[in-house]
C-alpha cells in the first residue's frame, strides 16, 4: 500500500499532468483534488483493507470533503497527517485564528505572516506534525480567511444601516477582502461582551438578569468612549478602511449591539445626519 502523496505522484505521472503549467490551473486543481478522492474512496479501501477499517475509510472521506475548500496541497498536507496521527490540524489551527482579534482585519501578507507566526509558537509543543511547516500554516490561514469572509458575506450580507456606512462596507469587501461587519460582531459578542474589565468607566449597570454573568450589563447611553472604540481603534485605526473612519466604526458598532429597530439606534442615527 502506497501513501497519500506516493498515489498522487503516481496518478499525476500517469496523466501527464504539469502543475507548472498555468494556462491549465484550473483544471490541474479540479484534477489534484479527484486525485485525493480516489484515493480514500477507491484505492484505500481495496488496497489497505488490513489497515484500515471500513469505518476509518468513512472518517478519512468525510474529512477529505470537509478540506474541499482548499487547495490540493494543503489537503494533502491535512489528510497525510490525519492518516498518521489522528489529529484535524485544520481545525486546531481555526480555532487559534478564530480567537484572535486581528483574524478577520488581516489583508497584507504581512498581516498573515504574523498570525502565522504566533499561531506556530502556540501550536507547535501540541501538534509537533507542524514542524517546519511554516509555509503551509501561513498559506492556510490566507484561505481560511478567504472562506470565512466569503462565508460570513453569503450567509449575511451587509447590514442597510445608511448609503455612506454600507458603501463603506462593500467597498471595504471588494477592495481589501475583509469583512468589517463580522470582524465587529465578533469583537463585541466574543470579547467585549464577556469581558466587563473592557468596558469604559461608569458603563457599567446591574442586570435584571438572574442568568447574567457577571451580573451586569453594559450601558450603551454612556456615549463617552462608547464599546471600548478607542482602544479599538488605537489598536487597528492605521488600516486604510479603518483610518478617519471612527465615526463609521461607532455607528456599526452600536447598530450591532442594538440593531436597526431599536428605537434608541433610531435617534442615534438620526444625530449624525452626514452618515
Amino acid at each position: 500500500m502506497i501513501r497519500l502523496e506516493e498515489y498522487i505522484a503516481k496518478r499525476k505521472a500517469e496523466d501527464h499532468l504539469n502543475e507548472f503549467d498555468m494556462g491549465q490551473k484550473l483544471s490541474n486543481i479540479k484534477k489534484s483534488i479527484d486525485y485525493i478522492f480516489e484515493y480514500f474512496d477507491n484505492y484505500l479501501p481495496l488496497e489497505g483493507a488490513e489497515n484500515h477499517s471500513a469505518e476509518e475509510n468513512e472518517r478519512f472521506n468525510k474529512y477529505a470533503k470537509a478540506l474541499r475548500a482548499y487547495s490540493p496541497e494543503l489537503c494533502n498536507l491535512f489528510l497525510t497527517i490525519y492518516d498518521e496521527t489522528g489529529h484535524q490540524v485544520n481545525k486546531t489551527i481555526q480555532k487559534y485564528c478564530d480567537n484572535t482579534s486581528e483574524f478577520l482585519l488581516a489583508f497584507e501578507d504581512s498581516d498573515f505572516r504574523t498570525i502565522s507566526y504566533n499561531c506556530y509558537a502556540e501550536l507547535i509543543k501540541k501538534r509537533p506534525c507542524l514542524k517546519d511547516e511554516t509555509e503551509r500554516l501561513y498559506q492556510f490561514i490566507k484561505e481560511y480567511h478567504a472562506v470565512v469572509t466569503k462565508r460570513e458575506y453569503e450567509y449575511f450580507g451587509f447590514p442597510q444601516i445608511s448609503e455612506r456606512i454600507t458603501a463603506w462596507l462593500n467597498d471595504t469587501y471588494i477592495k481589501y477582502n475583509v469583512n468589517l461587519a463580522a470582524a465587529i460582531q465578533k469583537y463585541l459578542l466574543d470579547e467585549f461582551d464577556n469581558n466587563v474589565d473592557m468596558w469604559p468607566p461608569g458603563s457599567k449597570i446591574k442586570s435584571n438578569d438572574p442568568y447574567n454573568v457577571p451580573p451586569y450589563e453594559y450601558n450603551y447611553k454612556k456615549r463617552k468612549n462608547l464599546f471600548n472604540i478607542n482602544s479599538y481603534y488605537s489598536k487597528f485605526g492605521n488600516k486604510p478602511f479603518l483610518k478617519g473612519k471612527k465615526k463609521n466604526l461607532e455607528i456599526l458598532m452600536m447598530f450591532t449591539w442594538l440593531g436597526e429597530k431599536d428605537e434608541y439606534f433610531r435617534n442615534y442615527l438620526a444625530e449624525f445626519k452626514e452618515y
